[in-house]
């Protein structure tokens, strides 16, 4: 259907579909700042102003959009004419991703027409459609009130850092909010170092643009250093921009869209499939079944070479180990094609019993999760055991014995999502020198290749992984999901593939923080010394055992160490069940820990009848400590010697204690409908993996 759309101020007369998304409609036409998040209209990635209203772009049908006004943040500044908004959004600091960032203007930009002095309340209101994973809204908010400000013609304080706010000019709505553009922070000739001593030949994606604008005022006079200086985003203004940034803001001729058909069973056996119908489709070029990949074992863990866990999970498998599971893939002409397919291939499925409580893994009777025999690294597969881990110092069970009291406790940590706003998106296509190209979101671009090469065939000087910038990963980005089918599909048809989770898929196929029951045991003396520790942990890796061992190795080695005694006990199963596979999240298996550990802590003191801050200062390590489980507990061999070199832990927490006014507040709960108490949790991380990185 023909329709008219004014968008930025302009008419475009085009040719959409009459179910067509607004969101679909104005990324093919080359507003990369329109982002797909959610499809249900509930992130705010995709908002466009209607009307100067925000909404969301993929629950709104182009044809509706017919006859209104469409705003962009593509219409609001450019890199040598930004809008105060954007300015104050790189200046505060307030891009972290940057995905969410061009949503989060236009609410602003909406805010600000209609109330040019929000209160912090209206300014949080007013973003709060936008979900965003990073920042926790802190620096956002403080850039919209910065932004507010100065729009009024006020003078803000200075952000103090090179090329900054210093000498901010109010902005006149008659006139570029920049009078000129200069890149660096007192050169306007020269770029960051994008290649450092020691760094390899090959890089990933970067900002080319050399640096970015600083706002209207003096040049800075004297030549500052970055080391300990706050400097800018080195691509916050494409970011806040909406240029392309990311690995759908490109598009590629003839590029078929891919799609996974999925279990509906948490275990089950394929005992036939039919993909006549899906092939014969119209506008299918592929359609692949495990009889049409090779079968070899590997993981999606992203990490250590050797990689320590099981290697268990096959591109595309005769068995289903959980809902959500791969069971086939298709490309097509288009999305729509894709999907059609997918309702066309006919699965015969034999149901398994399946475990669904990790305390069951291990029963005699319990089904086996991964009785192939090409399976490796896996623990006890009998036992539907991945991993195991056990380390112990000193006589543990005479340290209980020759305590005056033990305190033994359970504590549970359930299954959380990482959540990106920008959902898993894989793009491959053969490059001129016949070299594959897998352009994808991803933490780790270089685990990307070697994971993906046996799988596929190919040699790794024959893929070049190219990391975009992504929008947000916390750990399930360290995961090799889709890259390797995607890379299948492009070489079985010759065409450019994008593969792309939807949101659901995300949840249900993607990975996790892993599910954890936790037993502590604390032996003490009546002062409070702790003479025994022991944690028993019971982990839920799901289908597969990505990242099983080494999360689990941080469970126990980054967070008992920080209450030093002479008998520390650690033991680990992880075990597979049916449900979606765990993996990594932020903290790598130690917010698990420090959550039993600190709350049993807690615990301990409220038994002794003491201050829990008192018991912890008796008993945390010091500077000159070595962490006594870093060797015993390394990822699946022997660790390295930890020493910890310096320790501003008394400091920190006096400062705690004071700014809590903890003597005066501590045990009391409050009154009234909503009671604030006050607690105290510590943990410590290391800088680095020893033995491993720079920083190490």
């Amino acid at each position: 259907m023909e329709l008219e759309l004014r968008i930025n101020g302009i008419i475009k007369s085009l040719d959409v579909a009459p179910n067509e998304s607004l969101m679909t409609v104005l990324r093919q036409e080359g507003y990369h700042s329109v982002k797909h998040g959610c499809e249900t209209g509930e992130c705010g990635a995709c908002n466009v102003l209607v009307d100067g209203v925000p909404r969301p772009s993929c629950v709104m049908l182009a044809a509706q959009a017919g006859g209104c006004t469409l705003t962009t943040v593509e219409s609001l500044g450019t890199a040598r004419k930004l809008h105060p908004l954007q300015e104050a959004f790189i200046d505060t600091g307030a891009i972290q991703c940057g995905f969410c960032t061009p949503g989060m203007v236009l609410s602003a930009h909406a805010l600000l027409k209609s109330n040019p002095d929000p209160s912090e309340n209206e300014v949080r209101d007013a973003l709060s459609g936008n979900l965003c994973r990073c920042t926790g809204y802190v620096k956002p908010v403080e850039a919209v009130l910065r932004a507010a400000a100065i729009m009024r013609g006020e003078t803000v304080p200075p952000i103090s850092s090179p090329g900054s706010a210093e000498n901010f000019k109010p902005w006149d709505p008659g006139r570029s909010p920049l009078e000129h553009a200069e890149y660096g922070a007192s050169n306007p000739d020269a770029g960051p170092p994008y290649k450092s001593p020691g760094s390899p030949t090959t890089g990933e994606d970067s900002s080319a643009q050399g640096g970015t604008a600083t706002l209207v005022g003096a040049r800075t006079s004297t030549d500052l250093s970055i080391v300990g200086k706050p400097e800018r985003k080195v691509d916050a203004v494409k970011l806040v921009t909406g240029k392309p940034a990311f690995v759908d803001d490109i598009d590629l001729r003839d590029m078929l869209h891919a799609r996974l058909l999925t279990s509906p069973h948490a275990h089950a056996i394929i005992r036939a499939i039919d993909v006549s119908e899906a092939r014969a489709l119209s506008g299918v070029h592929a359609v692949l079944t495990y009889k049409d990949v090779p079968r070899i074992p590997y993981t999606t863990a992203g990490q250590s070479w050797p990689e320590p866990g099981p290697h268990d999970q096959y591109c595309l498998d005769n068995r289903v180990r959980f809902v959500g599971d791969r069971v086939a893939a298709v490309a097509a002409e288009t999305p729509e094609i894709a999907e059609q397919a997918l309702g066309l291939i006919h699965v015969d499925y034999e149901v398994l019993p399946a475990v669904l409580d990790p305390r069951q893994s291990t029963d005699p009777n319990a089904p086996r999760i991964h009785p192939e025999p090409e399976s490796y690294r896996i623990h006890d597969a009998s036992r539907n055991v991945a991993a195991h881990l056990h380390a112990e110092i000193g006589d543990v069970e005479r340290g209980f014995a020759e305590s005056d009291l033990v305190v033994e406790r359970e504590y549970i940590v359930p299954q959380v999502q990482q959540t990106p706003i920008e959902n898993h998106i894989v793009i491959t296509y053969w490059d001129e020198d016949d070299r594959l190209v897998v352009r994808t979101s991803t933490q780790v671009p270089y685990h990307v290749r070697r994971i993906i090469a046996p799988v596929i065939g190919l040699p790794p000087r024959r893929i070049r992984v190219v990391k975009p910038r992504i929008g947000g990963g916390f750990g399930v980005k360290q995961e090799v999901l889709l890259e390797d089918i995607c890379a299948i599909l492009t070489m079985a048809t010759d065409h450019p593939v994008k593969l792309e989770f939807s949101r659901a898929e995300e949840f249900r196929s993607s990975r996790s923080r892993h599910p954890q029951i936790l037993r502590m045991k604390t032996g003490v003396k009546r002062d409070g010394t702790i003479i025994a520790n022991q944690m028993t942990l019971l982990a839920n890796t799901g289908a597969y055992g990505t990242h099983a061992l080494t999360v689990q190795s941080n469970t126990g080695s980054k967070t008992l160490p920080i209450y030093p005694c002479a008998n520390i006990r650690f033991d680990a199963e992880i075990v597979y069940t049916n449900l979606p596979p765990a993996g990594a999240f932020r903290g790598y298996g130690v917010p698990q820990g420090f959550f039993a550990l600190e709350s049993h802590i807690d615990e301990v003191a409220k038994q002794l009848g003491m201050d829990a801050l008192e018991l912890r200062r008796k008993n945390w390590l010091k500077e000159g400590d070595e962490n006594p489980l870093a060797r015993a507990l390394g990822e699946g061999k022997e660790g390295y010697a930890q020493i910890i070199e310096s320790c501003g832990l008394p400091q920190c927490l006096q400062i705690v204690e004071e700014k809590l006014n903890w003597k005066e507040k501590r045990g009391k709960s409050g009154s009234g409908r909503f009671r604030r108490g006050v607690g105290v949790s510590l943990a410590m991380h290391g800088t680095a993996i020893p033995g491993l990185d720079m920083g190490g």
